[in-house]
């Protein structure tokens, strides 16, 4: 096994994407379940605290119990890196441990009774819930950005049967309990719906509760004995190599896997009746031994809390300049290398790097153009962009230029000549009309368009994080107003457009009033707007995500006092998460608010700047904001983009025993998921 398959928390792990198709289908991960699935965090993980139903949480060593604070519920189960916690009473609630950051997620959508959920488990790394409601499997974003709805198609769930106690495998495909006939109180078996092929299969029969080991390789089950015992079984995921785990004349209910995949945790009941005295209880693979849990007498569903590491990392180089190189190292390859998890270029976008205004459109573009974003003098290419460009693009690719002559020179574009690279200038007569030019290079039929303020680098650079959010099955991109104004060219470009065809998102208050205070021609008399606001950059880069992507998995991380690093963050991550600003020294609370929030899916906090721009403090704040604790993730250093010789070697070290890389990035692209209904406005011309 070669070092590129032995990274830890250094690259991202989803190859290269070439074509639009590929990033189209991360980007409608939402609606059709079955892109590549995020792995489940590093195996194998350390084992936390049990989970019972009630919430309560159990020290397995000393039996000391705890109800989780502000939260009731029962069918508890845990985030993938042990972050969060969901249950249900009458709706979802997802909580931290601690039980602060409580959210509530929306009654399902679509279903056959949303009257009470149960059976309830992370799906996608920590991005999905999975949940039973009414005998159907429905699932939703675990943010609650939008309501759960079904997971199955009719004819893969008909009417007369009864799914429960779904159980996810890292890979992507859900186990469950289907019972069929008789009022779905008989016929038990377990079922696997593939979401890749989207196929369901029964692979075990007289079968339940199934729940899925962490490397998802075999399944524990509850089957009846020949004594009519409830016992707990273990088989292959595909339902093969059947063995009984437990003996004797109790009843156990209800497995679940420790995070090291030695152990198996249950109810161990007295009796077959749910309602007597029973106890958490494992058993020992390896050696059969029972032990029970102190502290958990009459706690139900047991788990055991995965502590799984997250990553932050830090991308600079020696000034705000050297870090848009540093950037474009650390995500692109260089041409005929292969890094895993690195993508290849097609081209590249420059900017003046002195220049915010002609700059801010410039990551929508590098998105859909699927390449780096460098920043240049304007008389000229820099040294480093010279060698950048000779690094990652092959000859005859085009090179952008955003601007004119008086942003980036002639002599730029010679230059871009000399080095085999195909200049392509996008300007027009100032920056408003440079902006419509650049959308227009995008897409000429936008889904999607920003509006936003010219005079605002932080919220237009969000924005245009968002935009380029899809890759290259992007379709939307940024305009700038002037102040509260529209100049002509942005006025022209929005009055051809059909606003019922396309959305038009305002960011921020002057890009607001621009739009609701201009009369536009060829629109309908009343038409709908998405208005996005914060009160300031943080809390409008924030809700800018919040809006436009579904429980990421990364995010990027700039100081709110330098554009030059949110434009090397929003080139570098606009496929893989948003953009948030935050101030210094500490970790904004917008921003900070926003991670917790998202901590059961976000499993990477990327600095982009030195430790003059995100302080260390502010990296480690958000770090521990992903994770179960502070200590539950690793931080990695780029200097000018390189990984480390340290990050290399260590993943050797982590090695499991069957030579996988013991941990593992679950940094793969999630395209975007806007969710702006609930924010349509209707505004009358």
């Amino acid at each position: 096994m070669g070092d590129d398959h032995l990274r830890l928390f250094t690259r991202r792990r989803a190859a290269a994407l070439a074509t639009a198709a590929a990033l189209a289908a991360v980007g409608t991960l939402a609606t059709a379940p079955g892109a590549a699935a995020d792995d489940a965090g590093p195996w194998p993980g350390t084992e936390g605290k049990i989970l019972t139903d009630g919430p309560v949480l159990v020290d397995p060593a000393t039996g000391k119990a705890a109800a989780v604070a502000n939260v009731y519920g029962d069918y508890a189960a845990w985030a993938p890196d042990g972050s969060r916690l969901i249950s249900a009473a009458s709706q979802i609630s997802s909580i931290r441990p601690s039980g602060s950051s409580k959210i509530t997620l929306p009654w399902a959508e679509g279903v056959r009774s949303s009257a009470s959920y149960e059976d309830l488990t992370f799906w996608w790394g920590g991005r999905y819930v999975v949940l039973s409601t009414g005998g159907q499997l429905a699932y939703g974003p675990s943010d609650g950005s939008w309501a759960p709805r079904p997971l199955l198609t009719a004819a893969q769930e008909p009417a007369d049967v009864c799914d429960n106690d779904p159980t996810v495998s890292p890979s992507g495909p859900i186990a469950f309990e289907r019972r069929v006939n008789y009022g779905c109180y008989d016929n038990a078996g377990v079922y696997v719906y593939d979401p890749a092929a989207k196929t369901v299969k029964r692979v075990l029969t007289n079968a339940e509760q199934p729940a899925y080991s962490p490397d998802g390789s075999r399944l524990a089950f509850v089957r009846k004995d020949t004594d009519g015992k409830f016992q707990i079984f273990t088989a292959k995921a595909d339902g093969t190599d059947v063995k009984q785990v437990t003996t004797g004349p109790r009843y156990y209910l209800n497995p679940s896997w420790s995070p090291t995949g030695t152990r198996i945790l249950f109810d161990a009941h007295t009796t077959g009746d749910s309602a007597d005295t029973h106890t958490t209880e494992y058993v020992d693979l390896a050696t059969g031994a029972l032990t029970a849990v102190p502290g958990t007498p009459q706690g139900s569903n047991p788990s055991w809390q995965p502590l799984r590491k997250n990553a932050t990392a830090r991308i600079w180089g020696s000034d705000s300049y050297a870090t848009a190189v540093a950037a474009s190292r650390w995500t692109w390859n260089k041409v005929g290398g292969h890094v895993a998890g690195l993508m290849d270029a097609k081209a590249a976008v420059l900017t003046n790097r002195d220049n915010a205004e002609y700059s801010l459109g410039a990551p929508a573009l590098a998105g859909k153009k699927q390449g780096p974003v460098l920043t240049t003098p304007r008389t000229g290419l820099s040294a480093a962009v010279k060698a950048e460009l000779k690094r990652v693009l092959k000859r005859g690719a085009n090179v952008y230029l955003v601007g004119g002559t008086p942003i980036l020179s002639d002599s730029v574009v010679s230059q871009v000549k000399a080095l085999g690279f195909v200049p392509k200038r996008v300007s027009g007569a100032d920056r408003y009309a440079t902006s419509v030019a650049v959308a227009k290079n995008i897409t000429t039929s936008p889904k999607y368009v920003f509006l936003a303020s010219g005079s605002d680098a932080y919220g237009a650079l969000a924005a245009s994080a968002a935009a380029g959010a899809d890759g290259t099955a992007s379709s939307g991109g940024v305009v700038l107003t002037n102040g509260k104004k529209l100049t002509a060219s942005v006025k022209s470009y929005l009055n051809a457009l059909n606003p019922k065809k396309t959305m038009v998102i305002t960011v921020g208050a002057d890009a607001k009033y621009a739009l609701t205070h201009t009369a536009f021609s060829r629109w309908p008399s009343s038409y709908s707007y998405y208005p996005i606001s914060g009160s300031t950059k943080e809390a409008l880069a924030v809700n800018i995500a919040k809006f436009w992507w579904s429980a990421p998995s990364n995010v990027a991380l700039a100081y709110s006092g330098s554009w030059r690093d949110g434009l090397a963050a929003a080139a570098a991550m606009n496929v893989f998460g948003p953009v948030l600003w935050t101030n210094r020294p500490a970790l904004s609370n917008d921003p900070k608010n926003y991670l917790l929030r998202e901590s059961a899916s976000t499993n990477s906090a990327i600095a982009f700047g030195a430790t003059g721009a995100v302080t260390a403090d502010a990296l480690n704040t958000a770090g521990a904001a992903i994770s179960a604790s502070s200590s539950q993730f690793v931080y990695t250093a780029y200097r000018n983009g390189d990984e480390p010789a340290s990050a290399r070697m260590s993943s050797y070290a982590l090695r499991s025993n069957d030579g996988q890389p013991a941990t593992v990035a679950r940094t793969g692209p999630v395209g975007a998921d806007p969710h702006l209904e609930q924010l349509r406005t209707v505004q009358h011309q």
